[in-house]
């Protein structure tokens, strides 16, 4: 590649940014949706801003294998995140998506069991009878202690 620019494909974008109004440490992760196959920006959600003296500074971004990173203006720590909570849009979506318009039926009823009017023993039934039946294919064992 004889030269970069702003088409370059990257995996992590990480440093400092200052461009007119823009004055901050972007971390940008470039992160393949496993289902869509599409290629998605995920930013870090908190901002640091550069330092603005006429010094030269140390940025360092240090990722760990857990997902947990760290970043440091000369060798100071100035934020520390997971890739998987700090990054906006994130990486893993919410489990479920709350669809607001989502509402309960009218007729809907929040008993966990409901009584079958309709349900009926049959003729046989013998209130005395044992409520299990022994399996006799099953070989029961009586252990002593």
């Amino acid at each position: 590649m004889s030269q970069l620019d702003s088409s370059t494909p990257y995996t992590i974008m990480f440093g400092p940014d200052k461009c007119g109004a823009n004055n901050k440490v972007h971390f940008i992760v470039q992160f393949q949706n496993p289902v869509t196959l599409d290629w998605e920006e995920k930013h870090f959600n908190e901002t640091i801003p550069i330092r603005s003296d006429k010094k030269t500074h140390l940025y360092s971004l240090l990722l760990r294998k857990d997902n947990n990173f760290e970043i440091f203006i000369d060798s100071v720590s100035m934020r520390k995140g997971n890739l998987l909570t700090h990054m906006n849009p994130p990486i893993n979506p919410p489990k479920e998506i709350d669809d607001p318009t989502d509402s309960k039926p009218s007729d809907w009823v929040d008993d966990t069991e409901i009584d079958d009017a309709e349900a009926t023993k049959p003729d046989d039934w013998d209130e005395n009878q044992p409520r299990k039946i022994p399996d006799p294919k099953v070989c029961y064992m009586k252990l002593r202690f």
